[in-house]
């Protein structure tokens, strides 16, 4: 595969590059889940308690 030329990329600059969710971000995806905070602010609700499986689950599905 060539190199991509990310000059121009609108999700990429000297310190950032977003990038798809992969079946190894599982891990993040569930410690950030225990920030009540910032969930309660972004969802206005408080969440039931995360588990692996359900972290796992959503990125396989979201991969």
């Amino acid at each position: 595969m060539r190199e991509i030329d990310y000059s121009n990329y609108y999700w990429k600059d000297e310190k950032i590059r977003l990038r798809s969710i992969q079946e190894g971000d599982w891990e993040g995806y569930y410690t950030n889940r225990f920030d009540t905070p910032a969930r309660r602010l972004l969802q206005c609700a408080v969440e039931l308690p995360p588990t692996i499986a359900e972290a796992k689950n959503f990125t396989e599905t979201y991969a």
